[in-house]
């Protein structure tokens, strides 16, 4: 069969990106969609430059700025064309929206687990470029983790 892929062939492949003149890079198979950027809505008792959420299929999804959650520079991010949407692990669990400059496509290379609370598992060099790849698990545990920190700050 054509154009079905198999676990382990899934699980080989990365999806790149492009944010604040960085590339990088998650696993395919926890990527549930990738979504044109729609207007976010307030959370309320959450500031607006920590997060919104957005209508995805009548769900309501949590996306988070990308500075708040990889630690970027606010200025140095472009304006974000699409939303990439996560899932925790393969099997579903924890969604969240990442707006991204720009999706690059998919690489072959398999994912990685970080040994601390960073999100950014490690550094690989792809085509010559140094690309970030991202443990799904943590980005989605930190994005928790700033949820909580900022609904906390607010009471």
């Amino acid at each position: 069969m054509t154009g079905v892929f198999s676990a382990p062939d899934i699980q080989q492949r990365l999806l790149t990106f492009e944010l604040a003149d960085s590339i990088y890079a998650i696993p395919i198979a926890c990527i549930v969609e990738v979504s044109e950027v729609e207007p976010l809505a307030c959370i309320p008792t959450l500031p607006t430059e920590i997060a919104g959420v957005m209508n995805h299929h009548g769900d309501a999804l949590p996306v988070l700025r990308p500075n708040v959650l990889l630690n970027v520079e606010a200025a140095k991010l472009g304006e974000p064309t699409q939303v990439l949407v996560i899932s925790e692990t393969i099997t579903g669990g924890a969604r969240l929206g990442l707006p991204v400059d720009r999706v690059m496509g998919l690489v072959d290379g398999e994912s990685a687990m970080s040994r601390d609370e960073d999100p950014v598992a490690e550094r690989r060099s792809i085509d010559d470029r140094v690309v970030l790849v991202l443990d799904p698990v943590r980005l989605v545990d930190r994005a928790k983790e700033v949820i909580e920190s900022s609904l906390g700050r607010n009471e």
